[in-house]
């Protein structure tokens, strides 16, 4: 038998024409190679994709970087100008001691607030006494009715009734002295009313301006500079009636809160629209209360009898004619008929110059308006004699020549006078330390003091009636008497 062995069938090929195979060009991307373009500006052809990525990012985050520092600089810059840098600021100096933005900021709050509470109190005075004086005329017509009706009486009785008729009489004429002692009382309620409403009240309100509180906040400051360091020098018996003591500034805040509560929003308010603290009033409360502590202590100085010096002298308004003047003496020409010739004070030349006897300050007082202190000092310097004759002295914006004429060491003073020399006692007493050798006072920065940034946001730029003038209502905050509070005016 014949074996046979099977055998796969061989795959036959396929007869269909083959399909020509499609190839897709494809070029590598090298990110280290070159591609020939710029990055910037023409500058950065020969980096590759990868390095000008690099430099992209890295520029991007420096670029953020400094606009995050630049923010922060000018927050920290913003912070330190407004919290340290302008508040130090230095607005005048009183012998060295230099005098901050920050205490002026401070002392304008109490200024403006004061006189706030000034018109307010003065209005209140005023409302009072209208109200009084009303009540008074009901009195007055309630009077007259009757003594109407009791003459009416009179005349319907019959002519027997001789007893009630004197009765009668003497009750009309009861009632006639009542009248009359009411009207007495009426008219001098109506004159103080009519002179707080016509008089104190637009006084008060003159000086309710921006100028006003700016340059009088500034003077108290430096005003206050000079007292301590005056105070420096003197006996602890000086220094206890100068120095304000716990229980006297305290007195003083609670009686300025109290009337600031009065006011529109209260002394929370106050603190608050004039971003003041309770400490900042207790600190210049603390000024005030040593400024009138001064007052009371130099006032106690002036009494009498006094020391005192017989004067007389001739005001130029040049260096030149000042010169002229003292030569003509020097040569031997009477000095009263210099003073005639040539001096420019009308209250004394036609007397040749006298200013018959004064006190200490009494000359800045009289003749000087409480402006120059000058001449006082030369004339109550301890080494002065009679007949002395003075250099030219610049003084209050003028030139003086002065003589000594007579000195008393103890002369009996004129009451009036004595009041007025007191009452100005402290004025009199700043223009002469000003007038020291060797006192320096800088200039105060009018600008800053001046700028509207550094006052409280209620303080008229000016008086009622200026604005008025220029039809721009009161010039008063809102709410500040007088106003309507509906209409704003």
């Amino acid at each position: 038998m014949n074996s046979q062995t099977a055998r796969r069938p061989e795959k036959t090929k396929n007869t269909r024409p083959a399909r020509s195979r499609k190839y897709a060009k494809q070029t590598a991307h090298v990110e280290a190679r070159r591609d020939g373009t710029p990055l910037i500006f023409g500058w950065g052809g020969h980096l590759s994709r990868t390095e000008k990525t690099r430099l992209q990012r890295r520029a991007i985050w420096v670029l953020a970087a400094l606009i995050a520092l630049t923010i922060v600089g000018t927050v920290v810059f913003s912070w330190v100008n407004i919290n340290v840098i302008i508040p130090n600021h230095t607005i005048t100096s009183v012998n060295g001691e230099n005098i901050p933005l920050a205490n002026f900021r401070k002392m304008a709050a109490l200024q403006a607030q004061m006189r706030l509470n000034s018109i307010n109190n003065l209005t209140k005075q005023g409302d009072s006494l209208t109200k009084q004086s009303s009540d008074l005329q009901k009195t007055i017509d309630s009077t007259n009715k009757q003594i109407d009706d009791l003459n009416k009486q009179i005349k319907a009785l019959p002519a027997d009734q001789k007893d009630q008729h004197d009765a009668l009489t003497k009750q009309v004429t009861d009632a006639q002295a009542k009248v009359k002692d009411t009207q007495t009382k009426k008219d001098t309620l109506d004159v103080q009313s009519n002179d707080i409403l016509q008089n104190q009240i637009p006084n008060a309100k003159q000086l309710y301006t921006q100028s006003q509180v700016a340059n009088d906040s500034s003077d108290w400051l430096q005003q206050d500079a000079m007292i301590r360091q005056w105070e420096a020098n003197q006996g602890a018996n000086v220094r206890t009636q100068i120095d304000p003591t716990p229980n006297t500034i305290t007195q003083a805040f609670n009686a300025f809160k109290a009337d600031t509560a009065s006011s529109n929003g209260g002394y929370s308010q106050f603190l608050s629209s004039d971003n003041v603290s309770d400490q900042d009033i207790h600190d210049m409360i603390t000024i005030k209360v040593r400024r009138d502590n001064m007052q009371k202590y130099l006032a106690g100085q002036y009494t009498t009898p006094a020391y005192q010096v017989q004067a007389r002298g001739i005001t130029l308004d040049t260096q030149a004619d000042a010169q002229k003047a003292l030569d003509r003496l020097h040569k031997g020409e009477d000095f009263a008929k210099v003073a005639k010739d040539m001096s420019k004070d009308v209250n004394t030349n036609t007397k040749g110059g006298d200013f018959g006897w004064l006190v200490n300050g009494q000359y800045s007082l009289d003749y000087a308006q409480k402006v120059g202190g000058v001449v006082d000092n030369w004339l109550f310097a301890s080494q002065r004699k009679v007949n002395e004759l003075s250099p030219i002295i610049s003084d209050a914006g003028a030139f003086h020549i002065v003589q000594i004429t007579g000195i008393q060491q103890s002369r009996a003073v004129d009451s009036a006078k004595l009041q007025s020399l007191k009452g100005s006692a402290l004025d009199l007493w700043l223009v002469k330390q000003k007038a020291l050798l060797g006192s320096k006072i800088t200039a105060t920065d009018i600008d800053t003091i001046l700028d509207a940034s550094n006052l409280p946001s209620s303080v008229p730029v000016s008086p009622p009636a200026q604005q008025n003038q220029n039809g721009s209502g009161t010039g008063l905050p809102s709410g500040l008497p007088g106003q309507d509070p509906t209409s704003g005016q």
